[in-house]
């Protein structure tokens, strides 16, 4: 069914420019990062500021229109077709109040920009692993943070979220005003209202102890180990991730990682003593980069040196309970040294600490030691068979799961049950329903 949409009436109710797909910007303005994913809305509207989103939420739902809210385009999984896509990344405010300790921000800002407010006095906020990620979605999708085992998931540390909701109603939510609402904005992620606006505890840091030690593939069986022996026994201070990286065989790549499969143990340690935390990996195998050292804040990124580029990919992930034996043999066979594998990156992210949490929580990683996160380019000569080898290591690692995955690594997929338990599952579905009745806002 084609949308037939009053521009000028719309454009005469936003500061911001209303663009449709004549216009030169549209397809900058609607671009995700995302390279695989294009989004064919029938208008975009670059928001100036929140009473713009407040205008068009209203014109939309007046109108019986979907609505699309993208702000840096990092959660772009698949294409937007038609109805109006609202481009938050404009909103880019960020203020930081160091006594305090939070910072408050617009729904486009990016980690990067709040890591360095914060950093000026000390302060460090729950990014994750690459700083060009918009700070807003991330964290309603609950948010796994470089420091997660130390201070939780990014939604656990939100005060406050400034909404529009499907009646164009704005307003602040918090664990005081409508704390119903508020509990699954963080981490229920979109679909339940649009968030222009957040404010957030920021913490004590400046300096992690902090990199990656990477190995020779032919060692990964050996590192595998230790790792799945070694993490359990880690504190809450230290925080850690090993990757089986296979990178491409391009200039751009260091000479050590090029054309060959390597293993990573990313670690991020808070206070005294990571040295000695990390010693039993650096003793695991002959370590061919050492790039763990004293990392000022503003340089987290150093800790897993995630692309910032655009690029065509494919991702999946699922929840992880141990690395017993059976699990490390199933890593092998599907990741290791002698497998058929096109994916440049299966990744285990280590959960618990702060992190650990109830089923009643909406961001939670209930009954996971990991979250496994997989990745795979969308390019030739391999684009047809990415899919396939995506699914094939989430069905050899099931068995080791207990269903469940946090909801920011779950990738390109419809069914997002696994995010949460029956009871918040629930929960959301019921406050979809009440605010957003006839199902205009996309998730």
């Amino acid at each position: 069914m084609t949308i037939q949409l009053d521009f000028i009436t719309l454009q005469d109710l936003v500061r911001g420019e209303v663009l449709d797909p004549r216009d030169p910007r549209f397809a900058d303005e609607a671009e995700a990062f995302n390279a695989a994913v294009t989004h064919r809305p029938d208008v975009v509207v670059a928001a100036a500021d929140a009473a713009d989103v407040v205008a068009t939420v209203r014109w939309a739902s007046l109108n019986s229109v979907k609505v699309a809210v993208q702000a840096t385009g990092h959660g772009a999984e698949r294409g937007i077709p038609g109805g109006v896509l609202v481009s938050t990344k404009h909103l880019r405010s960020v203020s930081v109040d160091p006594a305090a300790r939070t910072a408050t921000v617009g729904a486009g800002a990016r980690w990067r920009e709040v890591i360095d407010a914060a950093a000026e006095h000390g302060l460090a906020p729950l990014n994750g692993s690459s700083s060009d990620v918009g700070v807003v979605g991330y964290t309603l999708g609950g948010g796994l943070p470089v420091l997660g085992r130390t201070y939780g998931f990014a939604a656990d540390s939100v005060l406050s979220l400034d909404i529009v909701t499907l009646d164009g109603d704005a307003r602040t939510v918090s664990r005081t005003q409508e704390p119903e609402l508020f509990d699954l904005l963080c981490g229920g992620g979109p679909g339940l209202a649009v968030v222009t606006g957040m404010t957030f505890r920021l913490y004590p840091v400046a300096l992690v102890y902090g990199g990656a030690l990477v190995f020779e593939g032919r060692h990964a069986e050996d590192v595998l180990r230790a790792f799945a022996a070694w993490a359990p026994t880690l504190s809450d201070a230290s925080n850690s991730a090993i990757r089986f990286l296979r990178a491409p065989d391009s200039p751009e790549v260091p000479r050590e990682l090029a054309g060959r499969l390597t293993v990573h143990v990313n670690f991020a340690h808070v206070g005294r003593g990571g040295e000695r935390a990390l010693a039993p990996m650096r003793a695991a195998a002959p370590v061919l980069l050492d790039l763990v050292d004293d990392l000022p804040y503003a340089e987290v990124d150093r800790v897993y040196s995630d692309p910032d580029q655009p690029m065509p990919f494919l991702a999946g992930g699922a929840g992880v309970v141990d690395l017993d034996e059976a699990a490390i043999r199933a890593v092998l066979a599907v990741a290791g040294p002698d497998a058929e594998c096109i994916l440049p990156l299966v990744d285990f992210r280590l959960l618990g600490g702060a992190m650990t949490s109830d089923d009643a929580r909406t961001a939670s990683a209930h009954g996971l030691a990991y979250a496994l996160h997989v990745v795979g380019v969308l390019a030739p000569p391999i684009a047809e068979a990415v899919p396939g080898a995506i699914a094939d290591i989430l069905a050899a690692m099931a068995p080791f799961g207990n269903g469940r995955c946090p909801r920011n690594f779950l990738g390109d997929r419809s069914d997002l049950t696994p995010a949460w338990s029956a009871t918040v599952a629930a929960r959301l579905a019921a406050a979809r329903a009440e605010l957003d009745p006839e199902g205009l806002l996309v998730r």
